[in-house]
């Protein structure tokens, strides 16, 4: 879902035969070029972008965020990320460089300066989750800048978010795992299977090439956050693995038709698949919830150890993985043992 675009200014003129129309600017002030695509489009998204990166081109000034942006954009960790991360990234940067392209760096850490970040954040709490989005990435930058020693505070840290959207209740039950794994297409049954024993995002499960197992691990570089991890392949993982290790295949998953898959080509299999099988309010993402949630019940290990295992396996840091375990995918014990019961053939 396409992210607000803040910083958009819509004006409503009334015609000269009485009747009223709507413009749309990149941005408010003089010289702000009119949109000519249709709102709430992806076009009208790609105009916005490209605007408002021509404009950020010629205004970066050294010793402010407008700089710091251009700085952090050239790092190998940002042009490691996926181009469709890159391009979300980027519709922010262009909202934040609207309000703080010629802030000072050294005002940054001045006491006051998280006050007035946050403000900037509340004027877009008619779209939470979009506010939340551009705060964190401006949190992102300043860690960057605090890891670099540009500045020695980052006042973004510890922030709640505006949107209390959770996936705490949303975790696949034991028949709806035990109907993919037993009862959905080949095709489809494999990408689950995938998904639940490697903790990956989709995209990084379709992509993952034939190379990435070299006979006892997958070796799996994240699109999304850059991350690489080496997962031990699962006994149950290893038909799939070999067999398109033995068929030399570029991919280690296929459509139905033998070929790669596309993200919009398995979303509409996937749905229509589910539908078939009566599999309802779960959704694919929900798989990765429900493998870390699986694992951090059944590890035989404290709790610290247990989230440093799952980080290490689903890529993310050690923060975040404690922040999901405990704000979204811990369920209740019985929760749990469902789902490992799921997870194993009869």
């Amino acid at each position: 879902m396409e992210g607000k675009l803040v910083g958009v200014h819509k004006v409503t003129v009334k015609l000269a035969n009485g009747m009223r129309e709507t413009y749309y600017y990149a941005w408010r002030g003089k010289g702000a070029p009119r949109m000519k695509s249709k709102p709430g489009t992806k076009a009208f998204t790609q105009e916005y972008i490209r605007l408002t990166r021509d404009r950020q081109a010629a205004a970066a000034v050294s010793g402010t965020i407008g700089s710091l942006i251009d700085d952090f954009r050239k790092t190998p960790s940002y042009q490691s990320l996926s181009p469709s991360t890159r391009r979300d990234y980027e519709r922010q940067f262009g909202a934040i460089r609207l309000e703080f392209d010629t802030f000072s760096i050294k005002h940054i850490e001045a006491r006051g300066s998280r006050r007035a970040f946050l403000d900037w954040r509340d004027t877009m709490s008619d779209s939470p989750r979009s506010a939340d989005m551009h705060i964190a990435l401006l949190s992102r930058l300043f860690a960057w800048a605090k890891d670099k020693e540009i500045i020695l505070r980052n006042p973004l840290e510890r922030v709640e978010r505006l949107h209390e959207g959770t996936r705490r209740d949303i975790i696949w039950t034991q028949d709806q795992i035990n109907k993919v794994l037993t009862e959905a297409a080949p095709h489809i049954r494999n990408v689950a299977m995938i998904a639940l024993w490697t903790m990956q995002r989709q995209a990084d499960i379709l992509t993952m090439p034939t190379l990435a197992f070299d006979g006892q691990r997958v070796s799996i570089k994240q699109g999304k956050t850059g991350a690489r991890v080496r997962v031990v392949a699962a006994p149950d993982l290893l038909p799939i693995l070999r067999k398109a290790k033995d068929g030399n295949r570029q991919r280690i998953l296929e459509n139905s038709f033998g070929q790669n898959w596309t993200s919009s080509g398995f979303r509409a299999s996937w749905r229509k698949e589910m539908a078939r099988l009566g599999v309802k309010g779960v959704t694919f993402h929900d798989l990765r919830g429900t493998a870390i949630t699986f694992a951090y019940g059944n590890l035989d290990r404290s709790h610290d150890e247990k989230i440093k295992l799952i980080s290490e396996i689903s890529g993310h840091t050690q923060d975040d993985a404690e922040s999901i375990i405990r704000k979204h995918y811990l369920a209740g014990q019985e929760v749990v043992d469902a789902i490992g019961r799921g997870t194993k053939k009869e």
